[in-house]
C-alpha cells in the first residue's frame, strides 16, 4: 500500500497554515469591530484573510486528489471534513463582504457605496467573522485530535495549540498588512496588535511546554513515545530551533520593542513558525497505532500495479 494512504502531505500543513491563519484574521477583524470601532484595522489585512482561506483551499484540494470532483466535499453532511468545508465557504464569502466596507468609493469613480451605509449590517457581518473564524481556527486541530490512531494527536489539546498558533498568525498577519497599508484610524486597536502578539506568544509557549510534558508522562506508551520524538528525537531540533526559539520566543521579544521594523521581524518569525509547527504535526501523523489485524488487512490491498487491475482499465 502506498505511503500516501496512510499519511497526509506537505500541502495538508500548507492548508492548515492559510486557513488557520485566515481564520485568525476574520476572528481579530470581528473583535476588533464589535468592540473597538470601524476602521481600526487595515483593509488589505482584511482583504487578505479571506483570500489566504481560499489558497489553504486550494491546496487541500490538491492533497485530496481528483480536482475535478472537489464538489463531493459538500455532499456528505455527517462528515466532518463536510461540515468544515461549508463554514470555511460562508467564512470567505462573508469576510470579503465585510471588507468591501473599507473600500474607497472613489476608486470606483462614486460618491459612495450603497451598502456602506447600512451600519447593522456591518455588525452582522462581523459577528458572523467571529464566529466562523473561530471554527476555521480551531478546525485542524478538531480534524486531528479525532483520530485516535495517530498517538501524537489524540485528544483536545492539540485543537487548542492550532487555534492559539491560528490567531497569533492572524495578528502578526494583520501587523504586516497594517504595515504595507496603514489603518483608516491612526492610533486605534492596530497599534495593540503586537502587545496582543506578544500575550499569545506566551501562551503558545506554556501551551507547548504542557502538552508534551503530559504526552511524555501522563497518557498511554505510544503517545509518550510520540512526544519523545519532539523532545530528543527526529523533530527535536527543528521544533526546539524554529518552532519554539525563532518562532515563539524571539518574536515573544520583537514585538514588545516599540520599533516598528522589530515587530514586523517578529511578525514574519511568527508566520515562519506556524508553518513550520504544521509541518511536523501533520508529518508526526505517520506514527499510528494499529487495530488488531489491520496491518493483515491492508497488506493484502493492491498496490495499484498488478497486472489483473491494468487488464481491468484497458
Amino acid at each position: 500500500m502506498s505511503a500516501k494512504h496512510q499519511s497526509w502531505g506537505w500541502m495538508l500543513a500548507v492548508d492548515f497554515f492559510f486557513a488557520g491563519m485566515g481564520g485568525g484574521m476574520l476572528l481579530v477583524a470581528g473583535l476588533i469591530e464589535l468592540f473597538a470601532g470601524t476602521g481600526q484595522l487595515s483593509l488589505l489585512g482584511n482583504i487578505v484573510g479571506p483570500l489566504c482561506m481560499c489558497v489553504g483551499c486550494g491546496f487541500l484540494i490538491l492533497e485530496l486528489g481528483r480536482p475535478l470532483q472537489a464538489w463531493r466535499v459538500f455532499m456528505n453532511p455527517k462528515a466532518i471534513l463536510t461540515c468544515g468545508a461549508w463554514i470555511m465557504s460562508v467564512a470567505i464569502v462573508v469576510g470579503l463582504v465585510y471588507a468591501s466596507y473599507g473600500l474607497n468609493p472613489a476608486w470606483f469613480g462614486m460618491d459612495k457605496l450603497f451598502w456602506q451605509e447600512w451600519g447593522a449590517l456591518r455588525k452582522l457581518l462581523a459577528v458572523v467573522c467571529v464566529l466562523t473564524g473561530l471554527v476555521v481556527a480551531t478546525y485542524p486541530g478538531v480534524l486531528l485530535g479525532r483520530h485516535k490512531g495517530r498517538p501524537f494527536w489524540v485528544g483536545p489539546g492539540i485543537m487548542t495549540l492550532f487555534l492559539l498558533s491560528s490567531v497569533v498568525t492572524g495578528v502578526a498577519a494583520h501587523i504586516i498588512c497594517g504595515m504595507i497599508l496603514p489603518p483608516v484610524e491612526m492610533p486605534g486597536a492596530w497599534n495593540h496588535l503586537p502587545a496582543l502578539a506578544g500575550g499569545l506568544l506566551f501562551f503558545q509557549l506554556v501551551a507547548w511546554i504542557g502538552y508534551l510534558w503530559i504526552k511524555r508522562t501522563g497518557t498511554t506508551a505510544a503517545e509518550a513515545a510520540s512526544a519523545l520524538k519532539w523532545l530528543q528525537g527526529c523533530y527535536a531540533d527543528t521544533f526546539k530551533a524554529v518552532v519554539m526559539f525563532m518562532g515563539t520566543i524571539v518574536p515573544l521579544v520583537l514585538v514588545m520593542i516599540p520599533s516598528p521594523l522589530c515587530q514586523g521581524i517578529g511578525a514574519l518569525l511568527v508566520l515562519v513558525g506556524g508553518v513550520v509547527m504544521r509541518c511536523l504535526v501533520v508529518y508526526a501523523g505517520e506514527d499510528r497505532t494499529w487495530l488488531p489485524g489491520e496491518q493483515k488487512y491492508r497488506g493484502r490491498l493492491p498496490l495499484g500495479s498488478e497486472a489483473f487491475l491494468k487488464a481491468w482499465g484497458k
